[in-house]
């Protein structure tokens, strides 16, 4: 079945190629916001994979996390509709990834991870992924970035309702206009999802003699959110401010796994995140600085258990950016980066404080008109832990101009404890150092243009080292503590196809990916170790990944179809439910857009998982059936 999938994924992108002949509908060039090494991704020394706002629309459903499993070289692990959702990249952990809202981290300070489920697809424009990237542009995570970029209005005002299976009710208004040299826009949302689908569980019957199907609902998974963004620009020559609010409410009763349900557990979610940045000009030099503060709320109930855990977590961090053009040929790009965290827990005993002092320089040397060569270099100072740093250098070679690139980094990163690991009562341990990694990618990007056809071809190759990584493991006594002991290998490949084609009112793009991952732990933590040498848990080794929009006149479709290989729930493979079975997911959405006296209305009818595949990505944890969607758009130009 492997060898099925890999031919597949050549003779698709090979036939592509070859076939087609003209025009295509790539996205533009857009410069990377996952780096403050602001090129675009063809001249990045590491591959990026980018996620317009019509694909983030399309196939997204309530959050991002579908738009992310479908069209970024990540692995998605979700609980299901109404549970979390976090991503993996190449190995790495969620807690190792950072995810990054309009340049600033949102990774949890007491899990280190982000809920993707938390994130509403309305709300964000535009999706920026490279996993390779280090830690020298914004700090402490190791394994690859997510960037995120809010989403802006323009001179129009809208509204959109979505009912889909399962009790689904998505209703959205935005607008947006401008004013001189001032624009503001408004994006709101509210859901409330039922999440009650039907799933098949194997449980033994005494008159069968073994073990039979039976077919269950997901009981206590209901979901309700309301989301808001407030956005304010303002732009006079080489001036710029900008200024957004997000502010999101969430509470969803959480069913529990299948095998341990929990039938009255409820969480809370809830957050007011605000950033401004201004930009200027000093002596010819680009100053850019930005301000961002957050505080979120998380509380989860569960009395049968005598569970009721709160949590405020309240952060602020000032950065200050200067570009300084010291050649024709070279530019150094340095920021300093004051932060402040505070987490009070009914868990913890009290307070927790950390503050941070961040010092980075990014040089950046273009000896000749085709060569660009990266350094970086990064020093953090936490006030709870050891100072940690962190160093990359890359370069990235136009061999063939816009035609082939060659690229390449090491790096050297960092991820921090979490503030769970530092301070969990009697079991957090305050001696913990940060986690290391050494990673390096070497790549090769083919860009082919001929009339109307445009064809991209990226080769990346990657390996990398964890050190010293932080594990909570049981002790003598049978309590879980963290220690730092893991040492993880982590090596593999990426291949990227996309190729486009445009005649007159007819438009096709495929985007096409092969992953291959290898990652295991090389050193045993403890005498007897059996997970040493075996797959990651949850990390499939391969995961085939493809889609295709086409679009005629009015109408547009997208079609995506993801294979993700079997994958182990225990770090030693013990498990009897082990390996979890491969599985294929199909979606589907098409809609049309009808202009009438400056209003546009644009239905939209979306099927998710399309061939009705019986799967779970986490172990008791049952995904949908094929389920179905209906949007109604209605908007109205301001111009």
């Amino acid at each position: 079945m492997r060898l099925f999938f890999v031919t597949l994924f050549l003779l698709i992108t090979g036939s592509v190629y070859a076939q087609i002949q003209m025009d295509t509908v790539l996205v533009k060039e857009i410069t990377v916001e996952a780096s403050r090494i602001r090129k675009p991704a063809t001249k990045q020394a590491v591959s990026v994979s980018e996620i317009d706002s019509m694909r983030i629309q399309f196939l997204s459903g309530g959050n991002i996390a579908n738009a992310l499993s479908a069209y970024a070289p990540v692995q998605l692990r979700s609980n299901g509709p109404g549970g979390l959702a976090t991503l993996a990249q190449r190995g790495y952990s969620s807690s190792q990834t950072q995810v990054l809202w309009n340049g600033f981290q949102l990774n949890h300070a007491m899990l280190g991870l982000t809920d993707l489920s938390l994130i509403p697809s309305f709300a964000i424009q535009h999706i920026t992924v490279a996993s390779g990237n280090g830690n020298t542009s914004f700090g402490e995570k190791g394994g690859g970035t997510v960037a995120l970029q809010a989403r802006e209005v323009q001179n129009s005002v809208g509204f959109s309702q979505l009912l889909g299976s399962y009790g689904t009710s998505i209703s959205e208004t935005y607008a947006g206009t401008s004013v001189g040299n001032w624009n503001v826009s408004f994006v709101g949302g509210y859901e409330h999802s039922e999440n009650n689908y039907a799933y098949t569980s194997r449980e033994f019957s005494n008159e069968a003699g073994g073990f039979v199907e039976v077919e269950k609902k997901r009981n206590n998974n209901q979901l309700t959110s309301k989301t808001g963004i407030l956005s304010l620009h303002w732009e006079e020559k080489e001036k710029k401010f900008s200024s957004i609010i997000w502010g999101h409410d969430s509470s969803n009763n959480i069913p529990g796994g299948i095998s341990s349900l929990s039938p009255e557990a409820k969480q809370g979610d809830s957050f007011l995140r605000w950033v401004n940045k201004y930009q200027t000009i000093i002596s010819g030099q680009p100053l850019i600085t930005k301000l961002y503060v957050n505080r979120q709320k998380l509380e989860y109930k569960n009395l049968p258990a005598d569970i009721n855990s709160k949590s405020t977590t309240t952060s602020m961090v000032a950065d200050i950016e200067l570009q300084s053009k010291l050649h024709k040929t070279l530019q150094l790009i340095s920021a300093i980066q004051f932060g402040q965290s505070r987490v009070e827990a009914s868990s913890y005993s009290g307070p927790a404080n950390r503050n941070k002092f961040s010092l980075q320089f990014n040089p950046v040397w273009e000896p000749l008109k085709r060569i660009h060569l990266y350094s970086g270099g990064r020093l953090d100072y936490y006030s709870d832990f050891k100072e940690a740093y962190s160093a990359s250098i890359g370069a990235n070679i136009e061999v063939i101009k816009d035609d082939i690139y060659l690229k390449g980094q090491l790096s050297r990163n960092f991820v921090a404890p979490t503030f769970n690991d530092l301070y969990w009562p009697k079991y957090g341990n305050p001696d913990l150092s940060a986690e290391t990694n050494l990673k390096y990618e070497a790549g090769i990007l083919f860009e082919h243009h001929i009339n109307r056809f445009e064809n991209s071809l990226e080769l990346s190759l990657y390996d990398g080292i964890v050190k010293e990584g932080i594990r909570w493991l049981p002790g003598d006594d049978g309590q879980y503590r963290p220690e730092n002991l893991e040492r993880l290998r982590l090596s593999g490949f990426e291949i990227k196809e996309e190729a486009g084609f445009s005649y007159r009112d007819f438009h096709i793009n495929i985007r096409a990916m092969l992953l291959h991952t290898l990652a295991t732990l090389e050193r045993p933590r403890f005498e007897g170790d059996r997970a040493t040498g075996k797959q990651l848990r949850y990390t499939p080794e391969w995961q085939v990944k493809s889609n295709v929009l086409l679009q005629w006149k009015k109408l547009s479709s997208v079609l995506s179809y993801n294979f993700t290989e079997e994958r182990f729930s225990t770090a030693d493979h013990s498990s009897p439910f082990d390996p979890i079975s491969a599985y294929r997911v199909a979606n589907w959405s098409t809609q049309l857009n009808i202009e009438k006296a400056g209003f546009l209305f644009t239905p939209r009818f979306t099927i998710q998982n399309l061939f009705d595949e019986d799967y779970i990505i986490i172990s008791d944890y049952p995904m949908p059936a094929r389920n179905y969607q209906f949007k109604l758009t209605i908007q109205y130009s301001l111009k």
